[in-house]
């Protein structure tokens, strides 16, 4: 049986400032620009898994999330598949950290938020995140290069 991967990303939107909380990842696997997320582990909700990766990353307290769509890739090598729930709010409470291990943390202008250094395919996360006509995206990846990509 080939692995499945359950992961986890979370887009904080400040209404009063129309800002957008991100990480400048650092770590080698996936750098640059992205909201916060990581692995859901056994016994966590789907939920569970994204508040609290939240916390450890930002040091924010988030509630009221809201789903917007799935992405989920397909190594063509090993058949293994990661999928990536993508949740949304504008609940949030506590002090922001400034940085962690995985990088800084910090506000941005969510219209700027195209033209930094997003890591590689985070702007198909964003066609997501910021549609309500996209629910779905699809990828195939051979552990260099994506094949394909499509929206759905």
């Amino acid at each position: 049986m080939s692995e499945v991967k359950l992961l986890n990303m979370c887009m904080i939107y400040d209404e009063k400032t129309d800002k957008v909380l991100v990480q400048e990842r650092i770590k080698k696997d996936w750098p640059g620009i992205t909201f916060p997320g990581g692995h859901v582990e056994d016994g966590e909700s789907l939920v569970q898994s994204t508040i609290r990766e939240v916390k450890e990353e930002t040091g924010l307290d988030v509630s009221q999330l809201k789903l917007k769509g799935v992405i989920h890739w397909s190594n063509i090598k090993d058949q293994s598949r990661w999928m990536i729930f993508l949740y949304k709010t504008t609940v949030f409470s506590g002090e922001k950290l400034d940085e962690t291990h995985e990088g800084k943390v910090c506000w941005v202008d969510y219209d700027k938020l195209e033209t930094m250094d997003l890591a590689d395919g985070f702007r198909h996360y964003l066609k997501i995140f910021s549609s309500d006509t996209y629910s779905e995206a699809f990828g195939t990846w051979d552990d260099v290069l994506i094949n394909e990509f499509i929206m759905l």
